[in-house]
C-alpha cells in the first residue's frame, strides 16, 4: 500500500530536483530520501525518476503521478490551513510561468513587490514564450497573452493588449508608406517565428471582416524584442504588442501604420487548474498582478 508521506517526498524531490535539497530541508540524509523514493518506485512497480550525477528527470510514469500528486498535496495543505488558521500567514511556494514580453515589463517587478509584502512567499518564475502544459509541468499559475480556448484551466483577464503595426522613420522615408495590408507583399515584413511555425500570416480587419494575409521578410525571430530592434534598425516592418513598443512611439523611434486595419487584440489571463480552488496566497498573487497591469493601462491600449 502507497505510504502518502512518500508520495508527498517524491513531488518534494521534482520541485527541489534533488535529493540533496531535500535531505537538507527535511534534516534527514540523503540515503533516507533514496530509500523512500525507491520504496515508492516498488509499490508501484514502475521507475519514477531518471537519476545520473548531474540531475534529476521524470519518467512518463513519475511525471503522470506528480501532476496528480502535487494537487493531491496543495488539497492537504489547504486543509490544514483552513483547520489550524496557518493560512492567515502568507508561505509557501508558488511556480509561475510567463512570456517574455510580460515578464519584462510587468510581471517580474510584480513579483519582487509581492514577495516583499510577503516575505515567506517563495515564487518561482520561468520565463518563456513556450505554452506550458501547466498541470504535467507543475506549474500554479501561467499568464498567457492569448485567444483562449475551452479547457480545463480557470482564465482571469488581467487586461487586454492592444498590437500595432510599425517602422522606423527611415524606412518608410525609404520605401514608402502602405496604405492597405496587400501592400505589405512589397515590403520586408519582421516575421514572429513562434514554436517552429514557418511563415508568419498577419490578421487585419476591414468593414468589420477579419482576414489573414501572410508576409515575408529577411528576420525571423521567437523573440518580439528581436523584432522589435529590427524595426528600430530600419530593417522592416513589425508586428508587435503597444506595451513592447509603447516608448519608441512616443519618441518618434518607430511610427504606427495601418492603423484602421489592425486586427490583433489579444487579452492578457492568469491561468490556473479548475481542479481545485486556488489558495489565499495564490488569489492575492493574481489580484497583484491585476492591479499592476492596470496601472500601466496607458501602455497597453
Amino acid at each position: 500500500m502507497l505510504k502518502a508521506d512518500d508520495v508527498f517526498l517524491f513531488v518534494q524531490v521534482v520541485e527541489e530536483g534533488s535529493f540533496s535539497k531535500v535531505a537538507n530541508k527535511l534534516e534527514i540524509t540523503n540515503s533516507v530520501v533514496s530509500k523512500r523514493i525507491g520504496r515508492l518506485e516498488a509499490d508501484l512497480n514502475v521507475q519514477l525518476l531518471y537519476r545520473t550525477t548531474r540531475k534529476l528527470s521524470l519518467t512518463d510514469a513519475g511525471r503522470a503521478l506528480y501532476g496528480k500528486a502535487r494537487l493531491a498535496k496543495q488539497a492537504l495543505q489547504d486543509a490544514q490551513d483552513t483547520v489550524t488558521g496557518y493560512g492567515d500567514t502568507m508561505r509557501g511556494k508558488i511556480k509561475v510561468t510567463a512570456p517574455a514580453v510580460s515578464a519584462q515589463v510587468i510581471v517580474s517587478d510584480a513579483i519582487a513587490q509581492f514577495c516583499q509584502q510577503y516575505p515567506e512567499v517563495e515564487v518561482e518564475l520561468v520565463v518563456s514564450n513556450r505554452v506550458m502544459n501547466i498541470l504535467d509541468e507543475g506549474y500554479d499559475l501561467a499568464i498567457r497573452t492569448a485567444y483562449l480556448e475551452d479547457s480545463s484551466l480557470i482564465a482571469r483577464r488581467l487586461i487586454n493588449s492592444d498590437w500595432v503595426i510599425c517602422a522606423s522613420p527611415a524606412y518608410l522615408n525609404k520605401h514608402g508608406i502602405p496604405t492597405h495590408p496587400t501592400e505589405l507583399e512589397e515590403h520586408d515584413c519582421l516575421i514572429y517565428k513562434y514554436e517552429g511555425q514557418g511563415a508568419e500570416t498577419w490578421r487585419f480587419i476591414e468593414n468589420d471582416t477579419e482576414f489573414n494575409m501572410q508576409v515575408k521578410g529577411r528576420i525571423h525571430s521567437n523573440n518580439l524584442d528581436s523584432l522589435r530592434r529590427g524595426a528600430l534598425a530600419g530593417v522592416g516592418i513589425a508586428y508587435l504588442p503597444r506595451v513592447l513598443v509603447c516608448g519608441d512611439l512616443d519618441d518618434g523611434k518607430l511610427v504606427s501604420i495601418l492603423s484602421n486595419f489592425v486586427g490583433k487584440k489579444l487579452g492578457v489571463y492568469a491561468v490556473y487548474p479548475r481542479s481545485r480552488q486556488p489558495d489565499k496566497k495564490l488569489n492575492l498573487l493574481v489580484e497583484h498582478l491585476r492591479g499592476c497591469f492596470q496601472n500601466r493601462k496607458e501602455m497597453f491600449y
